[in-house]
């Protein structure tokens, strides 16, 4: 038995190219072979930033701009979302928040990392920020809870291949 854990250990150490092999083989090859394998997450590099969501604004508590956004499966997001403090402010997004992958939201000094949201709410203005990678095409609907009915309402669209598929 103990010979066999030296063997693989020796094995492992055979296959793991030393720093000064890769130093050579940067130079050689102008990029690490190891390093383009490498699989990137989407919800951490090469993030598209969405225009900001803004909820009401200094004359009007109604008010919402944008009303709709256009994602890719598979694209990793940041999406700030401000709200006004004219009225309170209780975003929802249900069949969205549970068809994409959450990262993190950010609130000011605050990183919150959970699988899935309900709503995010401003009681006195503020701002947060979602990271996410959109997963299943479709479209889906967000507002305010409360002020839908007031118009603060959108869609989000998110496309596969360029094409939608609907839910």
């Amino acid at each position: 038995m103990r010979s066999l854990v030296i063997v693989a250990f020796v094995s492992l150490a055979v296959t793991i190219p030393s720093a000064g092999n890769a130093a050579e083989e940067e130079s050689a090859t102008g990029a690490r072979e190891d390093v383009q394998g490498q699989i990137l997450d989407p919800a951490a590099h090469n993030l598209v930033r969405l225009e900001p969501l803004m909820l009401g604004s200094e004359n009007d508590s109604a008010h919402m701009a944008p009303r709709e956004y256009r994602l890719k499966v598979g694209q990793g997001y940041r999406w700030k979302i401000v709200a006004s403090d004219q009225s309170e402010y209780a975003f929802v997004a249900p069949a969205f928040f549970r068809n994409i992958w959450i990262r993190k939201v950010e609130a000011g000094e605050i990183e919150i990392k959970a699988a899935i949201l309900d709503e995010i709410e401003f009681e006195n203005g503020g701002e947060a920020e979602l990271f996410f990678v959109a997963v299943r095409p479709g479209t889906y609907d967000f507002g305010s809870r409360g002020l839908m009915e007031r118009g603060l309402v959108g869609k989000i669209v998110v496309e596969s291949d360029g094409k939608l598929v609907p839910n």
